[in-house]
């Protein structure tokens, strides 16, 4: 499982199992680094910087080496940024150019070409291939929208200067060409989505999912022209089948498995988290626990609250909502008194609450306590006695039985704890 978390403009901070890594670092609102090597400690971080401009490159970046010693920081920045003299030889590790490849036993890199200024970033790690795009995109785009470059090139107010537009896409579309050499499909790709451009600013991302297999989309460039821009690509996107993160606001994340993609629900995706909790309660009763659950629970009301709240998650597989779950961090009134039992610590903690599944993704509990983990050390979650799978996926995953709690309808719960070191 990688996790992926949205800093600024096309800055994200991605965690795996064994790294860390940082794309394009400028600014840091929400304090994405310093929480991210917080709850990383002991993992090597990878540091990217696409090309010198100042919304990609930033010297405090050099800074994180004496804030946190005990951390192992590698360095891979373009060349253009030597050339540009906003570093010194000695700050990187790993200087790239278009072509250049490196890799360690965690991940293997390719430095793809921009039609801009530096590199592209093709990253393989985990099994997973990711595309970070830098500057790469259809810049010019609005000339051929509005048809101004019918007639060859045309005097851009924007940037002081002659632009022939129709040459300016066939650079574009002839990077692409090269990337395309390195990798055709991509399991996650950052790339810019920048209203600031005009008419037909998503013309370079379409050109893109056009040209190539991709399992999650996440825009990026976008800070000037704000968050619901960007969200502009997203309808393309699904016309292709392709995830796409509706990011609305710094640290904010999303998670992706070799076979999975887990995010945040959207109150669009109401109706079909009910779908699946109709069918979780088919199986429910299938499977002889006909009573956890009744014909009203969990409520379009409760859901919704949920989904504000920021706390509900769906998990899609092949593009599709296939499973949903709800962790919430903080204290569970139905958890503050336990019966014939007792918790293991009275230490803060999350909770696992409202799994439901179509069964079309194995191992869905697995992959829940997983995520949860990246963030919490206590964990609590409650099962209904007869209720024998997720009381065996439970057991499975390391937590403990503690005793008996009750729901606020006054429903007698099995409760288990997870105690983290």
């Amino acid at each position: 499982m990688i996790e992926l978390t949205y800093i600024f403009h096309s800055g994200f901070a991605l965690v795996a199992e064994e790294c860390v890594i940082v794309f394009d670092y400028w600014m840091d609102p929400s304090g994405v680094v310093k929480r991210t090597l917080r709850e990383n400690t002991g993992k090597p971080v990878y540091v990217f910087a696409s090309h010198f401009h100042e919304d990609h490159f930033n010297r405090e970046i050099f800074q994180w080496k004496s804030e946190w010693p005990n951390t192992r920081f590698t360095y891979i920045l373009s060349k253009d940024i030597l050339k540009h003299r906003r570093a010194q030889r000695t700050d990187a590790d790993v200087w790239m150019a278009k072509g250049a490849i490196w890799e360690d036993t965690l991940l293997k890199v390719t430095a793809t070409g921009s039609n801009d200024s530096g590199v592209s970033w093709v990253i393989e790690t985990e099994g997973l291939r990711i595309f970070h795009a830098g500057d790469l995109c259809n810049w010019y785009a609005r000339f051929l929208a509005d048809g101004s470059a019918k007639d060859g090139p045309c005097y851009s107010t924007e940037f002081d200067m002659l632009i022939d537009p129709v040459a300016e896409e066939k650079h574009f579309l002839g990077e692409l060409k090269d990337v395309k050499k390195v990798a055709d499909s991509f399991d996650l790709v950052m790339f810019p989505v920048d209203g600031r451009i005009g008419n037909g600013y998503t013309r370079g991302a379409r050109q893109f999912i056009d040209r190539f297999q991709v399992r999650m989309f996440v825009p990026m460039h976008f800070v000037m022209s704000g968050f619901e821009s960007a969200w502009r690509m997203e309808p393309f996107c699904q016309e292709k089948e392709i995830p796409f993160w509706r990011i609305k606001h710094e640290g904010e994340s999303i998670a992706i498995t070799s076979q999975c993609i887990i995010r945040k629900a959207l109150q669009d995706d109401l109706p079909r988290l009910l779908d699946i909790f109709a069918h979780a309660r088919q199986f429910m009763v299938q499977m002889g626990n006909p009573n956890q659950w009744d014909e009203s629970y969990p409520s379009p009301t409760l859901l919704s609250q949920d989904i504000t709240s920021g706390d509900s998650y769906v998990v899609l597989h092949n593009g599709r909502i296939e499973a949903t779950f709800l962790l919430r961090f903080g204290a569970d009134p139905s958890y503050s008194t336990i019966y014939h039992g007792a918790w293991l610590n009275s230490q803060p903690y999350a909770t696992i609450h409202r799994i439901a599944s179509t069964g079309a993704v194995k191992g869905i509990f697995h992959i829940v306590v997983q995520l949860a983990l990246r963030h919490y050390r206590n964990i609590r979650i409650d099962t209904h006695h007869d209720n024998r799978p997720m009381q065996a996926a439970i057991l499975k995953e390391g937590f403990k039985y503690c005793g008996i709690i009750y729901c606020e309808n006054g429903g007698e719960r099995m409760a288990f704890q997870y105690e983290g070191e």
